[in-house]
């Protein structure tokens, strides 16, 4: 049974107060006395105990004390009756600055309105020189003195700091400025005035914590012309004077915020006289003027205070003379209430609110655990229905924490108890559910499981366990080895070995209970035996796979839990000690310790936990990244290690059978199988493609790529895209290629692995080099293929001539390169026997880049012929002909120098820039796919040269044709419809084309014969003549047609020549008997110029040589002769051509053609010209052909 409830007493309660209770309550009584002495004090103190500040004149060098100010307020405050001063201090509160004679004083006296005050018991305080305190009807004003003001003392700021702490809250500053000042302002003295009183005013905003609004007041306004009329025009209309900035940003609108007045300047004008009207509006124009000044003074000693923008609330404009109407500079700003003021100082408020915070607490706690306590019993009889997973949030909340861990519940932490009884009662109560409903029925469900003996033993000794008792601390040591899952079950154990008592109600519980007993135990040792067998015959073996060792491993796994078995349940004794002693239960425990075996052997149990707990570590595997000489240190490093051992040799006898094992043999087993495993996964990570040859080097590598032409990417005349990797570098071999060679031969024949693994791994690691060398040397060969020169203008060949000449030209450092680290220091080793047969290929790059004292003598050959062709493509000197040059001189003399280099490449003449390149290359025995580089200058020279030399042959040709040959075709006979006035003349014809003196002759041979040949009196393609070199349009059938014409009209010796024509007459024709039968025969025709005829018969006609001499102008007619048998005289018609040097062609051209070799002409009888006879004389070739020939083409 629970003992029953009790009433509490007022001893009960004392006795559950703690240390904690009893110091608040102290607190609590201490605070109050000081309330009470405050009030008291406050109320009853005589005035004649007040301290009064005596009057103190504060020399400008020596430091203020730091309580002057502080005794004035003391000494004012205290001059106030007790009733009146909260109203008195509670009055809007203004902090007054100003220069001296700035009118501070004055414009207090105006509107503080503080005389007469003390009559009603509201003195103030005037007689001290640093402060003075005006207590008006609304009004409470400190006057700080311009001393104070100026003062640049840390005491001052001292003084000033603890005398804000008695002042009321809220306070606005008033800062009182001379017009007079700023109407002739001095800009040095506004300047220091603005220092000193800016300078307060931050100090007071930093005091308050904010800045203070800031009332600007300008004194003797009546300076101001106008200021007094008015003044007087405001009062006497009603307008108050008072200029507001609810927005605290007078600052900014101070030079316009006399601009509302203006619109009453019509009302002024009808109630006051003209002279003050003007006044008016004179003030109302020159006071902007003087606001400016004003602005500008707060902004310069605003800004060199660190006050950007002060906050202006008001504007007061103040006169001696005249009051301003509605003006009051301490006035509260609009929209601002008055603020009560609490007598008492903060510590009397702070004590009042701790009294009242504490009665409260005290009230609140007791209701509170009361509240606690009740829901508790109340909820004890949830248990039974609440599942254990909603132990943490619905039951050990139950269980009231009163103790100092505020892990807890933290109010009661801090509460004094109140019921304590009543909670052990309720602890009692739910300890006993507990057991019930959790802790019985998991006892009954282990009965059921593996093990059950040893987890009955654990399980009622946690049913035992309390927080003071033996078993309670057994337990707590080996909490893992409880019967349940923790998880869910721990933070109930926790709470009921706290609160566990009354252990003696378990005895009958627990007898009543049907309980498993510990049976002896039944070993069959043959497992055991071929076990440890097994274990002899492996480490035999020269290694194990780590597979294999994982295999062996979960095999130990159930003789591994035999062993774990006595092992975790080793304080079983002790548990069942401690029951058989303090219990009364009823099993039987005694002979259990007595139950031995063989396999309690404690080597036995050290030999397979030493197994199980042996691992391949996972440091061992070389990664992907890792160099070969890397992992080669690292099987060293494991092949060196020396693990502690720690336990010592295993020897048992197991069923008569004697095992021996030395913890030194396995660990030289495991060391040699994880050696023997990093090889072989390194070498089979490593036989991936993207290995291939790059074993020995790490990744990502350190070395720094190679990359073709980097200055301009491959974009500008070096051309080419080629990167070599960093790890294909000379550099790289001697510093990881080599070394891991070494590695390999110091390293590897020493590991502890078997002779036929060193010999595979040898062989990995020479394939890879193989693989290596052949990626060296094509990457190389790659890079030189890829090294081009492209050169697109003469502008980018005299770039590459003049980089080619330098000592670090790119050809040259791309040379330099290749022969760098093609020439590998390879040692005679057999290893690098085929890595330097490969690097052969590059024996012409070493020839080539052979250094002497710093240079490079073969390539500075190739460099001599650049420099050559750049001094010959860059000479500005005329052509001075050679002896080989022949015909050849005149038409070289038309050429740049690069046509003339560029002639002589296409002709492939000796001296040829081609010739020597290319016959220096041989010598060097550059193979012909590494040749560009060194061919493309003078193959660009060719290119160009030829561009060049096709301009220049068009260029002659177009001036030889177009201005000798073309101004004569449209001539005739060269043109056959030219009249008379455009006929060739024979001095004409002579000049151009006579072949010794005409000017197309002559102009020909000097320029232009080098590109052709003569050969059966017709010109053709120089034979030799690159196909480059391209002839103008129409060259040669031009050319042969002015050679067919000379050759016609002039011998060798360039005598003329007539022209040979062949000749045959046609039929004679008759008349027509018909119509006139006497008509004569026709007995004769004849052509003929000068004396030369051809005649034709009546009979067959054959061809007549007709050798017409053209260079004499004679007649020529074309006639027939008639005659009558009977009668002898001759008739003649004829056509007959005179005054043309050409009279002959002229003659045919009067004559009908027919085709282009038969010509008609029409001739009469002059005695039947009723019937016109046909004339016709064939040509065996066309007579205009020699002409037509050069002008059709």
């Amino acid at each position: 049974m629970a003992p029953a409830h009790t009433h509490n007493t007022f001893e009960e309660i004392l006795a559950v107060l703690n240390w904690l209770d009893w110091l608040g309550l102290t607190v609590a009584l201490i605070l109050l006395g000081v309330l009470a002495y405050l009030i008291w004090q406050r109320k009853y103190a005589k005035d004649g105990l007040q301290l009064a500040m005596p009057e103190i004149l504060v020399p400008s060098k020596l430091a203020l004390p730091s309580n002057c100010l502080t005794n004035v307020w003391h000494h004012f405050v205290s001059g106030l009756p007790w009733r009146l001063r909260a109203d008195a201090l509670s009055a809007p509160l203004s902090l007054v600055l100003g220069d001296t004679g700035s009118g501070k004083t004055g414009v207090i006296d105006r509107y503080a309105n503080w005389q007469g005050q003390a009559f009603s018991f509201r003195p103030s305080v005037t007689d001290d020189p640093l402060l003075q305190i005006y207590l008006g009807a609304k009004a409470l004003v400190l006057e700080f003195n311009a001393t104070l003001v100026y003062d640049t003392n840390p005491a001052a700021f001292h003084a000033i700091k603890k005398l804000w702490r008695h002042l009321p809250p809220k306070p606005q500053a008033v800062l009182v400025i001379d017009a007079g000042s700023l109407l002739f302002p001095q800009t040095e003295l506004l300047r220091q005035s603005g220092q000193a009183m800016f300078g307060k005013l931050n100090i007071f905003g930093k005091l308050e914590g904010k800045p203070l609004p800031l009332v600007l007041t300008l004194s003797h306004m009546e300076e101001v012309p106008g200021f007094v009329e008015f003044c007087g025009f405001l009062e006497q209309a009603g307008i108050p004077l008072q200029i507001e900035f609810p927005e605290q940003d007078g600052i900014n609108r101070l030079n316009t915020c006399l601009d509302e007045f203006q619109q009453h300047l019509p009302r002024a004008l009808l109630t006051c006289p003209a002279q003050d009207y003007l006044k008016i509006v004179d003030f109302l124009n020159e006071a902007p003027r003087l606001l400016n000044v004003l602005t500008d003074f707060l902004r310069v000693a605003g800004l060199e205070q660190q006050i950007a923008s002060p906050p202006i609330v008001r504007l007061c404009l103040t006169s001696e003379k005249v009051p301003s109407f509605g003006c009051n500079p301490f006035e509260l700003q609009a929209g601002q209430a008055k603020q009560p003021f609490i007598t008492l100082n903060h510590h009397a408020k702070a004590a009042l609110v701790l009294l009242a915070i504490g009665m409260v607490y005290l009230i609140w706690s007791y209701r509170y655990q009361q509240n606690l306590e009740t829901q508790v019993f109340e909820n004890i009889k949830t248990v039974r229905n609440t599942p254990v997973e909603y132990y943490a949030q619905k039951i050990s909340p139950l269980f009231l924490n009163y103790s100092a861990d505020l892990n807890k519940n933290a109010l009661l932490t801090f509460m004094p108890r109140f019921f304590m009884a009543v909670d052990e009662d309720n602890k009692y109560l739910l300890i006993t559910e507990i057991r019930k409903y959790y802790l019985l029925p998991l006892l009954q469900q282990i009965q059921q499981e593996p093990n059950a003996d040893f987890k009955t033993t654990r399980m009622i000794g946690l049913l035992y366990s309390t927080s003071t008792n033996e078993i309670g601390r057994i337990m707590a040591k080996n909490p893992d080895k409880n019967p349940l899952d923790m998880e869910k079950y721990g933070l109930l154990l926790s709470d009921y070995i706290q609160y566990n008592s009354h252990t003696e109600e378990l005895d009958s519980v627990l007898n009543s209970l049907t309980l498993a007993n510990p049976d002896a135990d039944t070993d069959d040792l043959a497992p055991w035996l071929v076990l440890f067998r097994n274990l002899s015959q492996l480490l035999k073996k020269p290694y194990i796979t780590q597979t294999e060792f994982k295999a062996l491993q979960q095999r130990l796994v159930p003789f591994h839990d035999v062993v774990n078995r006595f092992d975790f349940y080793s304080d079983g004794p002790e548990i069942r000690k401690w029951l058989a002693q303090h219990t009364s239960l009823h099993l039987n425990y005694s002979d259990l310790g007595n139950i031995q075996s063989e396999l309690r052997q404690k080597d036995i149990g050290q030999l397979i936990g030493f197994i199980y707990h042996l691992e391949f570590s996972e440091h061992d595997k070389c990664p992907d990244a890792i160099a070969l000489k890397d992992c080669l240190v690292i099987a060293q490093a494991v092949a060196n290690s020396n693990p502690p051992i720690t336990v010592s040799d295993m020897k048992f006898t197991l069923s008569g059978e004697y095992f021996s094992f030395s913890p030194k043999t396995w660990m030289d087993f495991m060391i040699r199988s994880r050696v023997t495993m990093i090889l072989r996964d390194y070498k089979l990570s490593h036989s991936k493609p993207i290995f291939n040859g790059w074993i020995f080097f790490k990744s990502p590598y350190d070395y720094a790529d190679i990359q073709l032409n980097p200055s301009n990417n491959g974009q500008l005349l070096f051309t080419g895209k080629a990167r070599i990797d960093g790890r294909l570098t000379a550099a790289a071999f001697e510093q990881e290629v080599k070394p891991s060679f070494q590695a390999l031969t110091d390293i590897l024949s020493h590991l502890p692995v078997d002779i036929h693994e060193q010999k595979r791994f040898n062989d990995f690691v020479l394939e890879n080099l193989n693989a290596y060398a052949g990626t060296y040397v094509n990457a190389y060969l790659h890079f030189i293929r890829q090294f081009q020169l492209r050169i697109k203008s003469p502008w980018e060949l005299s770039a590459t001539l003049s980089d080619l000449q330098q000592p670090g030209s790119q050809l040259q450092e791309t040379l330099a390169i290749v022969k760098t680290n093609t020439k590998l220091n390879l040692s005679n080793a057999p290893e690098f026997i085929a890595f330097s047969q490969k690097l052969s290929v590059f024996g012409s790059i070493q020839r080539l880049m052979e250094e002497k004292n710093g240079a490079y003598p073969e390539f500075q050959k190739y460099q001599a012929i650049m420099a050559q062709m750049q001094q010959e493509l860059d000479s500005r000197e005329p052509y001075v002909a050679q002896k080989t040059d022949g015909d050849e001189a005149a038409f070289k003399g038309t050429l740049t120098p690069m046509g003339r280099a560029a002639w002589a490449i296409l002709l492939k003449q000796d001296g040829a820039y081609t010739t020597l390149v290319k016959s220096w290359l041989q010598n060097v025995g550059i193979q012909p796919e590494w040749q560009q580089p060194f061919l493309a200058p003078v193959q660009s020279v060719a290119d160009f040269g030829t561009t060049q030399i096709n301009e220049v042959v068009f260029s002659i040709w177009s001036d030889l044709w177009d201005s000798n040959i073309v101004p004569l075709l449209a001539k005739f006979p060269f043109r056959s419809d030219a009249g008379r006035d455009k006929e060739l003349t024979g001095d004409e014809l002579i000049h151009v084309f006579h072949p010794k003196q005409g000017v197309f002759w002559s102009a020909f041979h000097d320029y232009l014969s080098p590109l052709c040949r003569m050969g059966n009196q017709l010109w053709s393609r120089r034979h030799d003549l690159s196909d480059r070199i391209e002839l103008p349009a129409n060259f040669l059938q031009r050319l042969n047609a002015v050679q067919q014409l000379s050759a016609n009209l002039w011998d060798a010796e360039g005598n003329p020549k007539p022209l040979q024509l062949s000749v045959k007459p046609g039929l004679l024709p008759v008349f027509d008997k018909h119509r006139i039968p006497n008509a004569p025969l026709v007995s004769l025709t004849y052509l003929r110029e000068g004396g030369i005829s051809a005649l034709g018969f009546n009979q067959h006609a054959d061809w007549q040589k007709f050798p017409l001499e053209w260079w004499t102008a004679k007649p020529a007619q074309v006639g027939m002769e008639f005659r009558n048998d009977d009668d002898p005289a001759r008739v003649y018609a004829e056509i007959n051509t005179d005054g043309s040097e050409w009279n002959f062609f002229r003659l045919l051209q009067q004559g009908q053609v027919a085709g282009s070799q038969l010509y008609r002409w029409q001739l009469t009888h002059p005695a039947f010209p009723q019937q016109p006879l046909s004339l016709e004389y064939s040509f065996q070739t066309n007579p205009l052909a020699l002409f037509a020939n050069l002008a059709g083409s």
